[in-house]
């Protein structure tokens, strides 16, 4: 982790309301990079919310966030979206892959039309993730799990600070949310910091760091707070 440049992330009092009611009430994180990181909590508690947020897709209502030391309160909406097509790699949980084109396409398509030139990254990128032999595949032959990973290297063939994740491993079975994991924990060893929303309590517990969203407002998981509830699952086994 190179603890010499800026954090990743840097929110401060992020919030955001809808006119209908509901969203984020208040956030505070820091994620270096190198970093992961999972936020936990049931539907309706602010998750995509705090992703829209922490990607650039919406503009918070309150408080401040700074990606990779820049600070984005003070960006037009067209530096904004420049910012977020750099330096922001998102892994959609419909994945948003294009299904007329095949796995190494896919993944170049993030530099744009013009991808025909990105061939050789997108290739080695996927090949890197345990995908060399279906690199000409089309996405619409791939298990869940390849397409999982073809969405994961098309939001880090940039080299972004950030790479947000949303329910990465939903409808996954065991070893395939394993390879999932492992390619995201890739874009973390190459530098970037990750941040992913799951309910999956096992996948969260492999991050360096667990948040809980509750009610809008978003907590750390502390180390006792986790030893606690598994003491208390604990007791409830030996009850039963």
């Amino acid at each position: 982790m190179n603890t010499g440049s800026p954090p990743a992330v840097m929110a401060e009092g992020l919030a955001f309301t809808y006119a209908s009611g509901g969203g984020l009430v208040r956030a505070d994180h820091v994620l270096e990079a190198g970093a992961t990181a999972a936020v936990e909590g049931p539907s309706g508690s602010g998750k995509s919310t705090l992703l829209a947020l922490l990607g650039l897709i919406l503009t918070p209502t309150a408080g401040s966030l700074c990606i990779g030391g820049t600070d984005t309160n003070s960006l037009t909406p067209s530096e904004r979206d420049l910012l977020r097509r750099q330096e922001i790699g998102i892994v959609l949980q419909d994945l948003g892959l294009l299904s007329f084109l095949n796995a190494w396409e896919n993944v170049a398509a993030a530099f744009g039309p013009r991808f025909g030139r990105h061939r050789g990254v997108a290739r080695d990128l996927l090949g890197d993730l345990g995908m060399a032999e279906l690199v000409d595949r089309p996405v619409a032959e791939l298990s869940g799990g390849q397409r999982q990973r073809v969405a994961v290297a098309r939001a880090a063939v940039k080299q972004p600070v950030l790479v947000l994740a949303d329910e990465p491993t939903s409808g996954l079975d065991p070893k395939n949310a394993d390879l999932v994991m492992g390619a995201l924990r890739s874009c973390a060893a190459q530098g970037a910091a990750v941040l992913l929303v799951t309910h999956d309590r096992g996948v969260a517990e492999t991050c360096d760091r667990r948040y809980a969203l509750d009610q809008g407002v978003l907590s750390p998981v502390s180390i006792v707070s986790m030893e606690n509830a598994r003491t208390g699952n604990a007791r409830k086994e030996n009850l039963a």
